[in-house]
């Protein structure tokens, strides 16, 4: 018997569900944030310095900053573009 078309199909739940914002985290990773909480440098420090170089080495660019979260990120950009108070910016309502 076939679905009736007027009719929506009832779909059963997932067996496994999708993960948003799936990471792999392996022991090097984990490593790494047992050396920084140990150093007593949470939000900065030399992981935050190597991170920074590691990404100017690998995009070639003169200057990157690591930020705590996106909103910080798209503040900067907004000050580094030169942009002022009651300029208008559309930005995405997801910055996870």
């Amino acid at each position: 018997m076939t679905p009736h078309r007027d009719r929506p199909t009832r779909r059963l739940p997932r067996e496994k569900y999708l993960t948003f914002g799936a990471t792999c985290i392996g022991a090097w990773e984990i490593a790494e944030v047992v050396d920084s909480l140990r150093s007593g440098w949470i939000g900065t420090g030399r992981q935050v310095s190597r991170l920074d170089a590691s990404v100017r080495e690998y995009t070639g660019a003169d200057f990157a900053v690591a930020l705590h979260s996106c909103t910080a990120a798209l503040h900067l950009s907004m000050v580094a573009a030169g942009l002022r108070r009651g300029d208008e910016v559309d930005t995405t309502p997801m910055i996870f």
